[in-house]
């Protein structure tokens, strides 16, 4: 393979410029694929078959990353992206290819990722679970920063490759009734006496409307306070406030929060503090595929790992005999226990546990029978605990995935057991990002 630039240590090419850099393929993540010094060079935002001068950001020992300093030869598929801060802010990083090509993007490299570490795929994915292409999100965490020489507080996304903010006037991916508020938050902020002492903003949409949980380092003044219920009344907020030791106050509206699960009638209340799946609709379409592909009936008696807050713990409760949910934390036991009385579900038991611990399978709620198993663990996976959900011999497994690389790790230790992969699909739980959910059914 042509090397574009030669250097005797590994290091030295770092912010060198590379002339006509043809790229190759595409990597799962949607990255563009070069080589350079014959090792792979990673390229935000480059699609195959481009030449592109490339300025070398990290050149190691088995892998480069560069970025685009100048488009010679474009793609056909290339579009000219929706949202004016997309060339600088970090959160987004495909919309410069349409949604139908980013689906087609994430379920190459899923298949990929298959065959490469779990060593099966099957010969197709099952369809994508999709929905809106934007305006989809009902969370979000916006960064804050007192500059001393302007003496303003600026909030935003962090730059691309940077901790640095994003002057944010607009985010097409959030939910129109939270990106309305993005600016006139801006001067509402640097009117507070404390805005040198705030930590971060959240935004989140729940069914009592916008919700505003600002973090804070000090304590909030009584004249903060009035502004913030002002502002609240301005704009119909749901308004808290959390210190450093992450007590949650609420300023203004509602202090009891919740969201529907509409085709179980379920109500999950929440924490403005809790994890939300940030897509309200794909998250509905995922957990009716999640019991589809269970398979459910009044016989069954059902382990939700990694609950939370009972997303799919107490749906699966309408249609099985029994669930149990456990979780790692004790706050999400008992927000699942209290959705599970508020919904009138009396055949559900959440408890808590480290289901990395090597004790698991001693622990009461583990002696149980179970027939089926559902997981949905964070990035990291569930490597620790896939053994002991093997050792229950449960007809279906359904795993829900945040990253693919792990998931497939993971799968190997099913595949070994003699379980099968029946199928496996995407969730566009985070269109225009590179960002994959996806979900995997084992049947032994």
């Amino acid at each position: 393979m042509a090397q574009f630039f030669k250097s005797a240590r590994t290091n030295s090419a770092k912010n060198h410029i590379l002339k006509n850099v043809q790229v190759e393929k595409l990597d799962h993540q949607g990255r563009g694929i070069a080589y350079f010094q014959n090792k792979p060079l990673f390229i935000e935002g480059a699609l195959s078959g481009e030449l592109l001068d490339i300025q070398i950001l990290e050149n190691k020992k088995r892998y480069s990353k560069g970025v685009i300093k100048k488009i010679n030869q474009a793609s056909a598929l290339r579009i000219d992206a929706l949202c004016p801060h997309y060339n600088e802010c970090g959160g987004c990083h495909l919309q410069h290819v349409s949604h139908a090509q980013q689906i087609e993007i994430k379920s190459a490299g899923l298949l990929s990722l298959f065959n490469r570490f779990a060593g099966q795929a099957p010969l197709q994915l099952a369809p994508p679970v999709i929905d809106k292409a934007w305006a989809y999100r009902r969370t979000a965490r916006f960064g804050l920063h007192y500059d001393k020489k302007s003496r303003r507080l600026e909030m935003g996304f962090r730059r691309a490759l940077s901790n640095d903010l994003i002057d944010q006037k607009v985010c097409p991916v959030l939910l129109p009734e939270l990106e309305r508020l993005i600016l006139p938050l801006k001067p509402f902020l640097n009117s507070l006496q404390s805005k040198m002492d705030l930590g971060h903003i959240e935004l989140i949409y729940a069914d009592q409307g916008v919700v505003v949980l600002l973090r804070h380092l000090k304590a909030l003044s009584g004249t903060d306070l009035e502004l913030i219920k002002l502002f609240s009344e301005q704009h119909q907020l749901n308004f808290f406030t959390q210190d450093s030791s992450h007590a949650l106050f609420c300023v203004s509206g509602n202090d009891q929060l919740s969201y529907q699960l509409t085709q179980w009638q379920s109500t999950l209340s929440f924490s403005a503090s809790d994890f939300l799946q940030v897509n309200i609709n794909v998250n509905q379409k995922m957990v009716a595929q999640a019991l589809n592909w269970l398979d459910l009936n009044k016989n069954d008696i059902v382990l939700d790992l990694f609950c939370g807050l009972g997303n799919f713990t107490l749906p699966i409760a309408t249609k099985a005999q029994a669930v149990v949910g456990v979780e790692g934390i004790q706050k999400m036991v008992e927000r699942g226990t209290e959705n599970a009385s508020l919904n009138q579900l009396d055949n559900v038991a959440f408890y808590q546990a480290d289901l990395s611990a090597d004790d698991v399978h001693k622990q009461q709620w583990a002696t149980q029978k179970f027939n089926k198993v559902l997981l949905d663990p964070a990035r990291a996976g569930a490597l620790d605990c896939m053994a002991f959900i093997a050792s229950l011999k449960p007809s279906h497994i359904v795993y829900v995935s945040c990253d693919p690389v792990t998931l497939a790790r993971d799968s190997q230790i099913l595949l070994e057991k003699g379980y099968k992969l029946e199928k496996l699909g995407l969730l566009d739980m985070f269109p225009q990002t590179r960002h994959m959910e996806s979900m995997a059914l084992f049947v032994l």
